[in-house]
């Protein structure tokens, strides 16, 4: 069973866990293995370099697919990272200026003071993510995992998805027996039996099933997620990669719509491709979901974040006195707003 853990003494464990990934990832920006699959350039060198940190090219390919990317007046740099905790140790290196990651780890990069501020979030009003119970469980709904071994990856957005579907039933992390294993382990942790249900996404729910027979995704609540990136504070402060920010978010932007008139070579090129997943189950998911784009910090993912933050905080996994308004930057999110009324006038 999970014991709460108080606060006062996670900074030493939070700060140990950080400096052993900032070690892992100097190495992998270095040699191109590990966490980071070392930086890869996408334009020509420029006065500025863009470091981005991204996932399973989620940034990347829509950007080059669409052409959006093309003509940047700076140039593009990126390096891929199993999950956003260990970009945010990335971050906390001073080896990116931009990354992509889901809601929850950018609570704790605000927790481990990472040097970094949320700078525009794309909403999917449909789950994403999913609870996936082993056959035999009894797990129908969020109120049956009370006393269920339940494995996740701490500090991940499934951690806070999880957290959501725990509080809708009247439970939180106390109430489970929470099994913390790597994304890349999920799948294979609910197949030997060792848990009763994982936290995934659920585009990878076919391929659990196959692995884990008789498998399946339980019904939860219907949650808002957001897909974030963030920007460096002394990215920011350069006047140069500022100017250079704000653009490249434009430029997504745009890009954001492209999967979604281009459907089939999407699927095609990154799912299939680059995900190693079943073209139809893959198309029948995307199809489910609906068109999403980057703008501005809005103010519900700001709400958003404080609901996350206090179920966080309630089981002793950030402070409670963390203030979510320090993942902001009120003028640079201004600057953007702006910048988006002009590029995109009808939206």
């Amino acid at each position: 069973m999970h014991h709460r853990r108080p606060w006062a003494r996670r900074p030493s464990l939070l700060t140990a866990g950080l400096a052993v990934l900032v070690v892992v990832v100097l190495a992998a920006c270095g040699s191109g293995s590990g966490s980071g699959d070392g930086a890869r350039a996408a334009s020509g060198d420029r006065r500025v370099t863009l470091r981005i940190g991204d996932q399973s090219r989620t940034i990347e390919l829509p950007l080059t697919l669409s052409g959006a990317a093309r003509g940047a007046p700076y140039g593009l740099a990126y390096s891929t990272f199993a999950d956003g905790p260990h970009m945010n140790a990335a971050f906390s290196a001073g080896r990116l200026d931009i990354g992509y990651m889901g809601d929850t780890p950018v609570l704790f990069a605000n927790a481990a003071n990472a040097g970094v501020v949320a700078i525009s979030v794309a909403e999917n009003p449909v789950n994403t993510q999913t609870i996936i119970a082993k056959a035999g469980s009894g797990i129908q709904k969020p109120a049956d995992l009370r006393g269920k071994r339940i494995a996740f990856t701490v500090g991940t957005s499934l951690h806070g998805y999880l957290l959501n579907q725990l509080d809708s039933a009247g439970l939180n992390q106390d109430d489970i027996s929470p099994v913390n294993v790597p994304v890349t382990s999920l799948t294979s942790t609910l197949a030997s039996g060792q848990v009763d249900a994982i936290v995934y996404v659920r585009q990878y729910a076919a391929t659990v099933a196959r692995q884990a027979p008789g498998s399946y995704q339980i019904q939860t609540h219907s949650l808002p997620q957001y897909s974030v990136l963030l920007a460096s504070k002394s990215a920011l402060k350069d006047p140069a990669k500022r100017s250079a920010v704000r653009d490249f978010v434009l430029r997504l932007s745009r890009a954001s719509s492209w999967p979604k008139a281009n459907a089939a070579t999407w699927v095609q090129k990154y799912y299939v491709d680059q995900l190693k997943q079943d073209p139809v189950a893959s198309r029948t998911y995307f199809d489910s979901l609906p068109a999403t784009r980057y703008r501005p910090v809005s103010p519900a993912f700001v709400d958003s974040q404080r609901v996350q933050a206090r179920l966080l905080g309630g089981v002793g996994e950030l402070p409670k006195s963390l203030n979510v308004d320090n993942e902001l930057d009120p003028g640079f999110n201004a600057e953007l707003t702006a910048a988006f009324a002009k590029a995109f006038p009808a939206t």
